[in-house]
C-alpha cells in the first residue's frame, strides 16, 4: 500500500469511526434528522380540501414559503401569500383590525424539533404565530422523490381541512 493508500484508507475508517460515535452520543439526532429531508425547502403550492371535496390553493396561485430541516433535529416553516397588502400605517400596532386579521389570514409560521419516521414527520412546535398551537406535535405524512418533497396533513386535521404542500429543494 502506498502512502497515498494509506492516507486515504486512514481518512475513511477515521471519519466512519466518527459518524458512528456521533450517532451513538447523540440517537435523538440519528432517528430525527435523515439526510433526505435535511436542508432549506421553497413552497411551490398549497393546497386545501374545500366543502365540495376539491382541492383549492390556500394562500393564492403563487404563495411563497421555506420549510427548514437542520441536522440537529430543528424544523421552521414560513409560508404567505405572494401579494399581502401592507399595512397603511408606518407602525404595524396602529394599523387596522381589518389589516391585521388579513396579514394573520394569510400568514402561517411555526418552529420547533422534529422527528423523521417511514411515513410521516412529527413537528413539535415550540413557538408560532398561532398561539394554539405552541406545545402541540403535528403528525404529516411525507412523500419524498428527488428534490421534491410533499407534505400532507393527516387526522386529526388542526383547522378542519387536509392540506397538501409541495416544496423543492433550494
Amino acid at each position: 500500500m502506498n502512502d497515498i493508500d494509506q492516507r486515504i484508507s486512514r481518512k475513511l475508517l477515521l471519519g466512519g469511526i466518527a459518524t458512528a460515535g456521533l450517532a451513538a452520543a447523540v440517537p435523538s439526532i440519528a432517528r430525527s434528522a435523515t439526510p433526505g429531508v435535511v436542508g432549506a425547502w421553497s413552497l411551490e403550492t398549497f393546497v386545501e380540501r374545500v366543502g365540495d371535496g376539491e382541492f383549492k390553493p390556500r394562500f393564492g396561485p403563487n404563495p411563497v414559503g421555506y420549510l427548514i430541516y437542520t441536522a440537529s433535529g430543528r424544523v421552521s416553516a414560513t409560508l404567505s401569500a405572494a401579494h399581502r397588502p401592507p399595512f397603511l400605517s408606518p407602525d404595524a400596532a396602529t394599523s387596522t383590525n381589518e389589516e391585521r386579521r388579513e396579514a394573520v389570514h394569510n400568514f402561517l409560521a411555526y418552529a420547533g424539533r422534529y422527528e423523521v419516521f417511514s411515513d410521516h414527520v412529527l413537528h413539535h412546535v415550540e413557538t408560532s404565530i398561532f398561539t394554539n398551537l405552541v406545545g402541540t406535535t403535528l403528525k404529516r405524512g411525507y412523500e419524498l422523490e428527488g428534490n421534491t418533497l410533499t407534505i400532507h396533513t393527516l387526522p386529526p386535521y388542526i383547522w378542519g381541512t387536509e392540506s397538501r404542500l409541495v416544496w423543492r429543494r433550494t
